[in-house]
């Protein structure tokens, strides 16, 4: 019997806001719904507010010029995505609110608790993520939230739950919970991990709302693994995951394979760990699953350059995969060293022998605009981009996060606005965090790199490669979709 609490649980708009399609619906967000459902709470659903049939896919140039819609719409009364959360939280009539809060989603998570207090007072809002778990007091200091789940959120979500479900006023046994008594901040210890993760059940991607609207490539996201052991000085993930590793087994990875197969149609999945190959003897039995079961999928994933072997990536290929993705970040051996990246532009070089030689779609992951980092440096990525020649080239403009190393070294170069303004933390905000380049100027470089890069992509090698590595034979469908992206990506 269910436990009659109703719980909407909402991924905040962004990427909505200016205009461009998100692909991905939130796993953390759809792993709550699960764990809680599972335990009795069954009058759950998970909206997904950047979910939208009248979004586009952009260019990087084109999004970057777009960017200030966010805010204009952070501060608009009457932007109509307002209008049907406002809609869909009086239909669903929620007890309890929870929203999913990336740092550049602050504003945009504000605004929905407010309008949650505003349709009824009486509702809870708990918001969870990166942002909250480092900074809690900034969100608490909200009149719209009461509650904070620091961490990983399954355990902490649901004993919360029970206390309001009994009506509990004293939440300090919870563990992993923030809250305020009256005007002071209540911090309760940390939560111990889940030890096992085939304890927490699939995500529940049917409680999406809306689900049938989905494509199978958006709903084709599968964590194998929790967590990074590595401490990148740009990264906010140690905050949630505190640098410890832990994995699913692999029946239980192959289960949702087969899961996401036959319920929705998915022959391609994304694996979303953050160094997939972390554990290259794992890595290696999944993969003989994968053949010895006829799964009959591709997939790719996303890893570090010192992870990468002829052994591993060959048999990665004969078990499906497509395309690998990898973190390179700078071509510049001071500023790997800078943001504590632990790899060398030689490691960088033999990783790329090595995919190529395996015939290996794969893409590469480049960042610039870190404190203390000159035009020559930023100048130096490109370079180093064009000598590797991906696939494809992904670029990003560093955002400083709280808790990492480069937050305190931006801090202390004086570029950090006081009060901060999370509308430009996005990682194609050509909005300057570094202290040796004038504000014009670096507008000028970011817009630069940004179109070379984009034109770099443009290219017949690059759009040939890519539709070659999706292997259109083994699922037909992805190649329509396809067609689709490059034809709005191309006009935009």
């Amino acid at each position: 019997m269910g436990i009659a609490v109703r719980i909407l649980l909402i991924d905040p708009p962004y990427n909505r806001l200016i205009g461009f399609k998100s692909e991905w619906f939130s796993l953390g967000l759809a792993y709550l719904a699960s764990f809680v459902a599972e335990k009795g709470f069954n009058e759950i659903c998970v909206y997904n507010a950047e979910h939208a049939d009248d979004t586009k896919y952009k260019s990087i140039v084109k999004y970057a010029k777009d960017i200030g819609d966010y805010k204009k719409a952070i501060n608009s009364n009457l932007h109509p995505v307002w209008e049907e959360i406002r809609k869909v939280i009086t239909s669903f009539r929620p007890d309890l609110v929870g929203l999913s809060v990336l740092t550049v989603k602050v504003p945009s998570a504000m605004r929905i608790a407010n309008i949650c207090k505003e349709i009824n007072p009486r509702i809870k809002v708990v918001c969870g993520g990166c942002h909250p778990t480092i900074n809690p007091e900034e969100i608490l200091s909200s009149a719209d939230v009461d509650f904070v789940v620091r961490g990983e959120g399954e355990q902490t979500f649901y004993e919360l739950l029970l206390s309001l479900k009994a009506h509990k006023v004293n939440y300090r046994d919870i563990d992993g919970l923030s809250f305020k008594e009256g005007r002071t901040v209540i911090h309760n210890k940390n939560r111990l991990f889940i030890q096992d993760l085939d304890d927490i059940p699939l995500p529940a991607r049917e409680r999406l709302l809306h689900v049938e609207t989905y494509s199978p490539d958006q709903l084709s996201m599968v964590m194998s693994s929790r967590g990074c052991p590595y401490s990148c000085g740009y990264c906010d993930s140690k905050s949630i995951w505190r640098r410890k590793v832990r994995f699913r087994s692999i029946q239980n990875v192959i289960d949702e394979i087969v899961v996401l197969r036959e319920k929705y149609g998915i022959r391609n999945i994304t694996f979303m760990d953050d160094s997939f190959t972390l554990d290259s003897k794992r890595v290696e039995k999944l993969c003989l699953a994968l053949i010895e079961q006829n799964i009959n999928i591709t997939w790719s994933c996303l890893t570090r350059v010192d992870m990468v072997s002829d052994k591993i990536i060959s048999l990665m290929k004969k078990a499906g995969c497509t395309k690998v993705d990898v973190g390179i970040e700078s071509g510049n051996e001071r500023i790997l060293r800078l943001i504590d990246k632990k790899i060398t532009l030689e490691q960088v070089r033999a990783a790329v022998q090595i995919l190529r030689r395996h015939g290996m779609f794969w893409s590469g992951f480049f960042m610039f605009g870190f404190p203390t980092e000159t035009e020559n440096e930023v100048l130096d990525t490109l370079s180093f981009m064009k000598e590797l020649k991906p696939d494809w080239a992904n670029i990003s403009i560093f955002s400083p996060y709280q808790g990492t190393k480069l937050y305190d070294l931006a801090k202390e170069k004086g570029m950090l606005s006081d009060p901060v303004d999370y509308t430009l933390y996005s990682h194609q905000n050509p909005h300057r965090f570094t202290d040796t380049m004038q504000k014009e100027q670096f507008s000028r470089l970011a817009t630069y790199i940004l179109k070379e890069v984009h034109k770099y992509n443009r290219s017949p090698r690059s759009l040939i490669n890519r539709m070659f590595s999706r292997k259109y034979h083994r699922n037909p469908r992805l190649f329509l979709s396809d067609i689709k992206k490059v034809i709005e990506w191309l006009r935009k």
